[in-house]
């Protein structure tokens, strides 16, 4: 009875991934030892929760971009134009 309830408490998930007679328990485990399975079902359900938890992350509205500012746009390409002339001179932002 105490593998059925050590078994009830992980997603089905998990559980299919534990059942699995390849890369599962059966694979990992010679003898049935309620505490060695445990341990392979508790790390199983950590990284079934941080993959659960990066689908949810990735699948979260973005927040949408800001409007386009041009004349921010300008400000910004003529000042990399300052920036190029002044380092092919040989003199740094910071000597000016």
């Amino acid at each position: 009875m105490g593998l059925v309830q050590t078994l009830l408490i992980f997603p089905p998930a998990v559980i299919d991934r534990a059942v699995d007679p390849v890369q599962g328990i059966p694979a990992k485990v010679q003898y049935l030892n309620l505490a060695k399975i445990r341990k392979y079902l508790d790390e199983w359900v950590d990284e079934y929760s941080d993959t659960q938890r990066r689908r949810e992350i990735a699948e979260r509205r973005r927040l949408p971009e800001p409007p386009r500012n041009p004349d921010t746009e300008k400000r910004i390409s003529d000042g990399f134009v300052q920036l190029v002339d002044q380092l092919k001179r040989g003199i740094g932002p910071s000597t000016v």
